[in-house]
């Protein structure tokens, strides 16, 4: 019985050490919207607000954590050394999110659990409140505070380790990783509109900026294939197959800024999709001022014809240029429950409807045709009106 119970023991033990977070420094993203922990405008002050802003790493987007050895931990901004605090000891709903000198109070201590799927929960010590995004917003300036636990993605996180240029390189496989490439310029081959090339970059859990895919080597991009994967600051040289493919159950990718260029006839053939949407319950955003250039098919569609196909596939297009002729800017399946929300959205010589802005699609299995409806505005599927576009 004794040998049992300390067998259990050490199995428990075992269980918990695993489950447990590293000390290290990573980026925080919100399994919400994909955006990152910020602390406001790199301010070195007591009191600076902390936030939310697309996860592009900056050392106010890093945070050093360090087990406290009370199963809490502390966390620091890298810029300024400062720990995350609930400001003025506030215990109740709604307290805000600050960063203050580091004093080890409870204020300042967090406990970090694995709520699986490489999420966590992130909750005061001192008050047992979650680190929640605010009224649920999707877009990248949204507040930070603390809220009772439910689960919802707005109180869960994903932990990016910060890591090294050295680490991105085609072929390059990224898990629970942020990682500066440092202006690389990186590809495969592209065998034109072949469908079955490989992807450059795989992200999971991952994040990559600062990165160029070559012309001749864009193959079928960069592929997220689980969790929060963000792309800031792209270039597609020539876009070969796609941009970039979302295949993460659940999560979301984000890109940032950056841009695409495609040559009719060029490497990649005829003018396609830029990003691909094939995973279901899960999202797309786009913004940070991408910009399109050259000729382009659709800036991000959901798969039409995919094994399994179904939704809902949402799409986030906000601050975005298409300065490249286009055949339209998305396509969404009706039938599975798909929304495109695009704000803010400016196109070449644009006038109405020409491009299409949002096309609705009736989604079918594989070795089936994807049927057309047409253009729609202020739908179920299509949440744009023409005040959210002009020209460019």
């Amino acid at each position: 019985m004794k040998k049992l119970f300390i067998l259990l023991t050490l199995m428990a033990f075992s269980a918990s050490s695993f489950a447990a977070l590293s000390s290290g420094r990573y980026v925080i993203v919100s399994k919400l919207n994909g955006n990152a922990l910020d602390v406001d405008s790199f301010s070195s002050d007591d009191g600076a607000n902390v936030m939310q802003w697309f996860a592009i790493g900056g050392t106010n987007q890093q945070f050093d954590v360090q087990a406290l050895g009370d199963g809490s931990y502390s966390i620091r901004a890298v810029h300024s050394g400062k720990s995350l605090d609930v400001y003025e000891w506030n215990a109740e709903d709604g307290a805000e999110l600050r960063q203050w000198s580091y004093s080890g109070g409870d204020n300042q201590r967090w406990y970090i659990d694995n709520q699986g799927g490489n999420y966590h929960s992130i909750t005061s010590k001192f008050s047992g409140r979650a680190l929640d995004v605010w009224e649920m917003s999707m877009y990248a300036g949204a507040d930070v505070r603390l809220f009772s636990y439910w689960g919802g993605p707005g109180q869960l996180w994903a932990f990016q380790k910060v890591g090294s240029s050295s680490e991105c390189y085609a072929g390059a496989s990224l898990s629970n990783r942020f990682v500066d490439c440092g202006g690389k310029t990186i590809g495969l081959s592209c065998n034109g509109d072949d469908e079955s090339q490989g992807a450059v970059i795989s992200l999971n859990n991952a994040s990559v900026r600062n990165v160029r895919l070559a012309a001749n080597g864009g193959a079928d991009g960069i592929h997220c294939t689980g969790g929060n994967c963000t792309l800031t600051d792209v270039v597609w040289e020539d876009v070969c197959e796609d941009a970039a493919t979302n295949k993460s159950e659940g999560g979301t990718m984000t890109i940032v800024g950056g841009s695409a260029y495609n040559s009719d006839g060029g490497y990649g053939g005829s003018p396609d999709k830029i990003f691909q949407h094939n995973s279901k319950n899960s999202t797309t955003v786009i913004s940070g001022g991408f910009t399109t250039y050259g000729e382009h098919g659709k800036l991000w569609r959901s798969c039409g014809n995919c094994t399994n196909n179904g939704g809902p596939r949402n799409v986030l297009i906000y601050d975005v240029n298409i300065d490249a002729e286009i055949g339209a800017i998305v396509g969404v399946n009706r039938n599975y429950g798909d929304r495109a929300t695009i704000r803010n959205l400016r196109i070449k010589n644009y006038s109405s409807g020409d491009p299409h802005v949002c096309d609705e699609y009736k989604g079918v299995e594989k070795g089936s045709s994807s049927s057309k409806y047409g253009e729609y505005w202020n739908s179920a599927s299509c949440d744009v009106s023409p005040s959210d576009v002009s020209s460019l």
